[in-house]
């Protein structure tokens, strides 16, 4: 996920987390939830069965809604992910096994920080989610909204790359705050932590995928003609394919942020080079897919819709 380059993109953002649920269009499952009943007795839950589905956002054509269909704290948006981040360095830096000793000061300062910095964060990711979600809505529709899905992508940016640079400005405050024989403690200690095992791709993937899927769902339905469906078919393989291209490059960075965020000192320098260089390459990985999704929502004329 590319944190400086949010507004400048031109695709909709969406969290390196893994493990996004998505279900397809009609699928459903069960789940169970214990409440007490009069005739179970006090302390003997009964179960109930209920239809996961029914917890979940339903879009136009009963697409389950990637945004409102995962299980909180909804990663679609980075604001829980950076609060993460920063409370896990906040949280080390604490423990005293690590041996920086912090002053009762350079706590007192680290928390103001951390607790200034989520209230900032809150407002402006459930911007973020609202408009995520009104993003993937517009996708659904059955006659592509195309300036409407501009304008909103352009606003998830601004958003977005108002998150980055308040986690980032956190994370300096944060470390400006040690003192050089914490920083050099801190620094000895990065040899220890492991890069991370996830070689899984960017869920930025799964979003796009399913969303093209659904788009190609509803432009099958058109009348077309043998010769124009055997074209878009081809053209569509091949720009898939690109684009699964750009997400297995676009994991490769994310995984690097992903490691230089995880060392107990942050080397800022990096960082703010990787991110120069994941920037552009989300702009690409959102422009090729906005790409086919309009060439999969070819104006319908009257006569057919």
């Amino acid at each position: 996920m590319a944190i400086f380059k949010r507004g400048s993109r031109t695709g909709l953002g969406v969290a390196m987390v893994a493990g996004l649920l998505l279900l397809a269009s009609g699928e459903s499952g069960a789940a169970t939830i214990s409440i007490s009943s009069p005739e179970s007795g006090p302390g003997s839950p009964a179960r109930l069965s209920i239809d996961e589905t029914l917890n979940r956002v339903i879009l136009p054509l009963e697409t389950p809604s990637f945004a409102g269909g995962q299980i909180p704290p909804a990663e679609v948006t980075p604001g829980n992910r950076f609060m993460k981040i920063l409370s896990e360095h906040l949280r080390l830096w604490q423990d005293d096994r690590t041996g920086l000793a912090l002053s009762s000061d350079q706590k007192k300062a680290l928390r103001s920080i951390l607790v200034s910095t989520r209230s900032d964060l809150i407002g402006q990711d459930a911007t973020d989610f609202r408009l995520v979600q009104l993003f993937e809505a517009a996708l659904a529709e059955k006659d592509l909204p195309s300036a409407d899905l501009e304008a909103l992508n352009a606003r998830i940016g601004e958003v977005e790359g108002r998150e980055g640079q308040r986690f980032v400005s956190a994370l300096k405050e944060m470390q400006a705050v040690l003192t050089e024989p914490q920083i050099s403690t801190l620094k000895q200690k990065e040899e220890a932590i492991l890069p991370s095992a996830d070689i899984s791709l960017t869920p930025a993937l799964l979003f796009a995928d399913r969303i093209l899927a659904l788009r190609w769902k509803i432009l099958m339905e058109r009348p077309l003609s043998g010769s124009w469906r055997s074209d878009l078919d081809l053209r569509y393989t091949k720009a898939r394919n690109w684009l699964y291209s750009l997400a297995s490059e676009k994991t490769v960075y994310d995984r690097k942020i992903d490691d230089v965020l995880s060392e107990p000192f942050v080397d800022m320098g990096r960082f703010i080079d990787l991110e120069s260089k994941a920037g552009p390459l989300e702009a690409k990985f959102w422009g090729t897919f906005l790409r086919i999704v309009r060439l999969l929502s070819p104006p319908v004329p009257p006569s057919v819709r």
